[in-house]
């Protein structure tokens, strides 16, 4: 169904843009910034069934900005906003806004996430995450139980530091178990695949502290210990964890994002 694939994108669609969280081998500090992109329909080459409905147009935006609390934690605030058209004909409009803020060391955070769905509420989840001897995940004002998962499972800032830090490398793959809170109830194993082709960035002007040399990689996507990738996902991804460019590859269709704009955010820490 068109709702549950728009659903499955919505909520997995926001570990990628963690990757402005990473650290940077060639900067002496982390960049704090807004930026925004654009979101479209890939091309898919699924032979479609009749019967079964398919999107056939995808368009939207993305907001991403990200602060350095002074070196406490690192605090973001993302909305994006898609409208889907179906084979039938028939439009929907999905936004989600995503809230989360996450220790320097990678101890802990808390999230919120909001989906909307044609302007009316889908979902709203409250989190906070300690990571110690386990990962503890609880669910403030909610009847929820608390979650407990192994402790190798981590956050997406010491996820996305080492992939970052690993683009000019010769390890060519590696795995890891991340909860970020997007699909509250469990985690993430991902697969990062190192690839050596580099682009640069050509059709939006980058603020000069910014490296223009992204590098492609792909990811694999799955949830908890399932052994099917809920999606995977191409990047391109500079060594400072900016990414400007995705491509999301799902069972019966693609979407792409773009870069349209970025800008830095000067910091008053005194």
């Amino acid at each position: 169904m068109l709702f549950n694939s728009k659903t499955k994108f919505l909520k997995t669609f926001l570990l990628t843009v963690f990757f402005t969280f990473s650290s940077s081998p060639v900067l002496s500090q982390l960049l704090s910034y807004q930026s925004e992109y654009e979101v479209e329909l890939g091309n898919s080459e699924v032979v479609r069934v009749p019967g079964k409905t398919y999107v056939d147009k995808a368009s939207g935006q993305l907001f991403i900005d990200w602060i350095n609390n002074c070196n406490n934690s690192w605090v973001s605030n993302q909305r994006m906003m898609t409208r889907f058209i179906n084979s039938h004909g028939v439009g929907t409009l999905s936004e989600i806004n995503y809230s989360v803020n996450e220790s320097i060391d990678g101890d802990k955070m808390d999230f919120v996430l909001e989906i909307k769905e044609d302007a009316e509420l889908v979902d709203r989840t409250i989190g906070e995450a300690i990571k110690a001897k386990k990962v503890t995940v609880n669910f403030p004002r909610t009847d929820k139980e608390k979650l407990m998962f192994p402790e190798d499972v981590i956050f997406p800032h010491s996820f996305l530091k080492e992939v970052s830090g690993k683009l000019d490398k010769d390890q060519k793959i590696i795995t890891h178990k991340v909860y970020e809170g997007t699909i509250p109830n469990n985690f993430f194993n991902i697969s990062v695949f190192f690839t050596d082709e580099t682009v640069k960035e050509s059709n939006v002007k980058l603020p000069n502290k910014i490296n223009n040399k992204f590098k492609k990689i792909r990811m694999s996507y799955y949830k908890g210990s399932e052994s099917t990738p809920i999606f995977e996902q191409t990047v391109q991804l500079n060594e400072q964890g900016i990414a400007n460019y995705f491509k999301y590859d799902y069972p019966d269709y693609s979407l792409i994002v773009k870069l349209k704009k970025i800008s830095l955010v000067k910091l008053n820490c005194d």
